[in-house]
């Protein structure tokens, strides 16, 4: 039994011209290469935790040149169950949103929905945090972030705070060496 008929090969020439474009007109803070894959260096840590909701890194990916934050909301109660994507846009401003940012060894910081110019008016070096997709389902709340650039040798802290759920700012460090040689081995798939 067989579920794929045959069918002619087609010969197709590649020639790799396409990545090579798309690697000239990436701007590497706009999110992950599209021809790396990623290694994940770094598995899930909690965050914060009250009677009716759990803030957790589910992992994190490096990339050559910055990190894929993955990060996850559980609710214990469907009613009070929300989808964040709204709170953490640049316009909403409620002072008890959900909040979420590193800081770098160097003192540089980045926060999630808090900035109120574009990229392109921010210094070249800054630390930059983007949600680059979320998805709600239920009891269920994940965010992807990326964070650019790489961070430097010595503690990185990542944070969270939702004051209106009772969190208050809640501060994790961790060492940032297995990310740093993760994303030393994340390479194109491409050459």
């Amino acid at each position: 039994m067989s579920l794929f008929a045959d069918e002619p090969i087609r010969q197709v020439g590649r020639t790799g011209a396409d990545w090579q474009t798309v690697r000239q007109h990436r701007h590497a803070q706009s999110g992950p290469p599209f021809d790396e894959i990623g290694v994940l260096a770094l598995s899930s840590f909690l965050l914060a935790r009250t009677a009716e909701v759990v803030v957790a890194v589910r992992g994190i990916t490096a990339y050559s040149d910055g990190l894929q934050v993955a990060v996850v909301v559980l609710f214990a109660d469907q009613a009070r169950a929300e989808d964040l994507a709204y709170s953490l846009q640049e316009y909403s401003r409620s002072p008890g949103r959900f909040r979420f940012g590193v800081a770098f060894s160097d003192g540089r910081q980045a926060t999630a929905g808090s900035r109120d110019s574009p990229d392109v008016e921010r210094a070249n070096d800054a630390a930059q945090l983007k949600l680059m997709g979320s998805a709600h389902a239920g009891l269920t709340w994940t965010g992807d972030y990326w964070l650019w650039p790489l961070p430097p040798a010595g503690p990185l802290v990542v944070g969270c705070r939702w004051p209106d759920r009772g969190i208050a700012e809640t501060l994790v460090q961790i060492d940032p060496a297995p990310l740093l040689t993760a994303a030393a081995t994340s390479t194109p798939v491409w050459e």
